[in-house]
């Protein structure tokens, strides 16, 4: 009996609590992998002329690392810029009273880490929090992938043309730019089904 009545209490400390996107986002990451290692393996192999086995073998391997690391730490990042912002808000009154439609997008843009729980008919907040997330997500993923691509199949200048870091840095990052912009087309996708049944 004790233990029920606890987690009757718990509920509404729960419910206020909001929602940590990383608790959506890496999921969907985690079953994104494969598409996004095929996807990416295929444009490295064509850009940089390697074969079947390396490029795929190379994108398994920088994409994993970006997904556990990357995807988490530019959340993380995103979470502390989100109390940061919420501390200077709480101590400044004229950030406070600012109410404006930009201050408010402004102020959703940096709180997309943790939103607040979903009230009546605000479910288009979570695709919305997405869209916001895919962009500092974008920049770990590419950032980590280049690093590890550029360890597994890169050579310093003077080496193979097509595996010079200059080369291997543009691969990663437009194979990046089509696979976000295919997350990213999704989510404003979903996004506009939830405001239209709004």
């Amino acid at each position: 009996m004790k233990s029920m009545d606890t987690r009757t209490s718990l509920l509404p400390l729960l419910a206020d609590a909001g929602l940590p996107m990383i608790f959506l986002t890496l999921p969907a990451m985690i079953l994104l992998l494969i598409p996004t290692i095929i996807i990416e393996g295929f444009l490295c192999q064509k850009w940089l002329g390697l074969t079947t086995w390396q490029a795929m073998k190379s994108n398994a391997v920088s994409n994993l690392v970006s997904t556990i690391l990357g995807v988490p730490i530019a959340w993380g990042i995103m979470l502390a810029i989100e109390l940061g912002m919420a501390g200077v808000v709480n101590h400044s009154s004229t950030l406070e009273n600012l109410h404006s439609p930009l201050a408010n997008a402004i102020f959703f843009l940096f709180s997309s880490a943790w939103i607040g729980p979903p009230e009546g008919n605000q479910a288009w907040m979570i695709p919305a929090a997405i869209l916001a997330l895919l962009v500092p997500f974008f920049f770990a993923s590419y950032g980590t992938e280049y690093l590890v691509m550029k360890h597994m199949v890169g050579m310093p200048e003077g080496g193979n043309p097509n595996l010079a870091y200059p080369r291997v840095r543009i691969a990663v990052r437009n194979a990046n730019l089509i696979t976000y912009g295919a997350m990213f087309a999704a989510s404003s996708v979903w996004l506009v089904i939830l405001f239209r049944h709004r």
